[in-house]
């Protein structure tokens, strides 16, 4: 069974990285047709593709989408998860559960409800589409952050300050932010990644009236597949410098938590070995 191991994992890869690598081929030829490499090579694509102003602006609409939904849910969320660890941690287990509903609800029933809903009350159809984006979002958010919280333990972070005479502020500031940077970091990098590249709902509610980099991509699929590879290449180049940053951010939460809990057990048998040797001294006398 062993045997069967390496080529499982070996078939695996050439599934999934040979179309990345005829994607990359693909972007960076002039003609392709029936050989198996390409008759010659360019970067005019890329070029044509950078010179765009369509897919400029693309890029900066999928930018803006994703920076407006990001700051909305981390200006939403981080204070809503620290209210409910400090005066309502009992809710904590209910919201873990309830969280979990969007991933019952199917995007295209999600979309028809919104369109019946806003279509004809005047919101903009831009706010609508944030909204739906952050409910798709929440269960990731909410877990991520929620654990994050039980990672630092927020409850003893907080009443150790106040008792030290810290307001608020200070403890927001100094205390809980530091503490919860990494990780919100991380999901922050997780939530825009997801929603630069989101296609479905934005399709479906905005359509071409918001073009952004994924419709731009399938619109330009139709008309010239080099352009269309070419952009397929860029965001893929995009996701894996998200996906270095991820990783590297979490190797160095993995190091600082490993560091407290070493610090954490010398303390722990330091205290217990000062208090065998107290124990001792005051047998003797």
């Amino acid at each position: 069974m062993k045997k069967l191991v390496k080529p499982i994992m070996a078939c695996f890869g050439l599934y999934y990285f040979l179309p990345i690598i005829g994607t990359i081929l693909y972007a960076s030829s002039t003609k392709w047709s029936k050989t198996i490499l390409p008759d010659d090579f360019t970067l005019q694509w890329f070029q044509q593709l950078l010179t765009d102003k369509e897919f400029i602006a693309a890029v900066g609409r999928s930018l803006l989408l994703a920076g407006v939904v990001l700051l909305t849910i981390l200006l939403l969320m981080i204070p809503t998860i620290i209210w409910i660890h400090l005066y309502f941690p009992r809710l904590n287990r209910w919201l873990e559960k309830l969280v979990l509903l969007p991933y019952a609800l199917p995007g295209v029933i999600l979309v028809t409800a919104l369109l019946r809903t806003y279509a004809k009350t005047g919101i903009p159809m831009f706010i609508v589409l944030v909204g739906a984006l952050f409910i798709t979002a929440l269960p990731i958010v909410f877990l991520s952050l929620n654990n994050q919280m039980r990672l630092i333990n927020l409850k003893e972070l907080v009443d150790a300050a106040e008792t030290l005479g810290a307001p608020m502020s200070t403890i927001i500031v100094r205390v809980l932010f530091p503490n919860i940077r990494i990780g919100a970091t991380l999901v922050s990098l997780m939530i825009f990644s997801s929603v630069f590249g989101e296609y479905m709902l934005t399709n479906l509610l905005i359509g071409g009236r918001f073009q952004t980099v994924r419709i731009y991509m399938l619109r330009r699929m139709n008309e010239n597949g080099h352009l269309a590879s070419a952009v397929m290449v860029l965001y893929l180049l995009f996701m894996v410098g998200i996906a270095l940053t991820t990783f590297m951010l979490t190797n160095r939460q993995k190091q600082r938590l490993t560091v407290k809990q070493t610090s954490e057990e010398k303390q722990s048998k330091n205290e217990a070995l000062k208090g065998v040797v107290t124990e001792n001294v005051f047998r003797n006398t």
